[in-house]
């Protein structure tokens, strides 16, 4: 596995894209998180404004042999999806290990997400480097290489 992850959930492929342009910057693995069973995005809004978490299917969550952490996540709901809810209470090994946080959305909600998950992995020990946020469009239009550019080089700076 590579020294940094970027762990991600994806619906419609939006956040997938970002998540993939961010790992092949960094060098780093990607992490597919996946969902058991259909995603049902009435239920699972629900659940993302209520903070409550929906079954993933087994992924990478021990981050001992890693340095470094990415969570790549959309919108639902103004908040993360239960699926990276999940995600989030399963990492370990992760103490004094950096992170950074990639969102990707619609409109808005940005600033709910990235306290969220700030928040849980900072519970568990890690420390938090950098944010990105990108736009739906700006995906669809590929002109999200100055933001995520950006982020690459900020995470560089602590993983090396």
């Amino acid at each position: 596995m590579s020294d940094i992850i970027v762990a991600y959930f994806s619906w419609k492929g939006h956040t997938e894209k970002v998540a993939g342009e961010i790992a092949k910057g960094l060098g780093a693995g990607l992490v597919k998180i996946e969902p058991y069973g259909r995603i049902h995005l009435f239920s699972g809004a629900l659940k993302a404004a209520t903070r409550r978490k929906s079954a993933i299917k087994p992924c990478k969550t021990d981050l001992s042999d890693t340095k470094a952490l990415i969570i790549a996540s959309p919108i639902w709901a103004r908040k993360v999806p239960p699926y990276i809810n999940e995600y989030l209470s399963r990492i370990s090994g992760c103490n004094g290990k950096p992170f950074g946080i990639a969102i990707e959305m619609a409109s808005a909600g940005a600033e709910n997400a990235i306290a969220i998950i700030k928040s849980e992995l900072e519970q568990k020990g890690m420390h938090f480097v950098t944010s990105v946020v990108t736009i739906e469009k700006e995906v669809d239009n590929s002109m999200i290489g100055e933001k995520i550019g950006q982020f690459i080089t900020e995470m560089q700076k602590t993983v090396q």
